[in-house]
């Protein structure tokens, strides 16, 4: 069975103050809830992350199938610090389309994100009608029938989780938790 997880990421401008702290206020949100291990374990493709329990379940619509993934691979993962872009892997599109003018830069868009990635520019100029926006700005998701991809210093990722939809309230507490908007991107790997 191939691996998958969801990121789960601040909308936001500039770098998300304080993210350390932050994500360890999430981390607590999900251990004071029982979803995740205390200690840190092998649990993530990307290093140490806290292994679900079987309380991550109530975070999704449907009930999950056990045998759905029963591997080592099973847990949450916190990023803070260094800048990362969050994307869905398999399959990938890009779609960056300009809030001002509607121009679809598609993979073109490499090298504004590889500048953002850097540090060196926030607010790449649409080569179609030379405006900047911040990078947040610009849409991922061709119009919400891809996967959108996110940008920031700061996230969350469920290993293998369960491949369902979130339940709102969740999504609601992970908007309040981040004081933001928040992108969802599904991997499969």
């Amino acid at each position: 069975m191939s691996d998958s997880c969801t990121h789960i990421v601040p909308v936001h401008t500039g770098d998300y103050p304080d993210a350390e702290a932050k994500a360890r206020e999430i981390l607590a949100w999900f251990q004071a809830r029982g979803m995740v291990a205390a200690e840190p374990s092998d649990c993530t493709l990307d290093g140490p992350g806290y292994a679900f329990t079987p309380k991550i379940q109530t975070l999704f619509i449907e009930p999950m199938d056990p045998r759905v993934h029963d591997g080592v691979t099973r847990g949450l993962e916190l990023h803070a610090g260094e800048r990362k872009v969050f994307h869905p892997m398999e399959g990938a599109e890009l779609s960056f389309v300009c809030p001002g003018c509607g121009h679809d830069q598609g993979w073109d868009a490499v090298d504004a994100i590889g500048a953002w990635f850097a540090g060196e520019d926030d607010e790449p100029a649409c080569p179609a009608c030379g405006e900047r926006f911040h990078i947040n700005r610009y849409a991922t998701d061709r119009g919400g029938t891809d996967t959108p991809w996110a940008f920031s210093n700061l996230g969350i990722t469920l290993w293998n989780d369960h491949g369902g939809a979130f339940r709102p309230e969740f999504l609601e507490a992970m908007r309040g938790l981040y004081g933001t908007d928040i992108r969802v991107v599904e991997v499969h790997i």
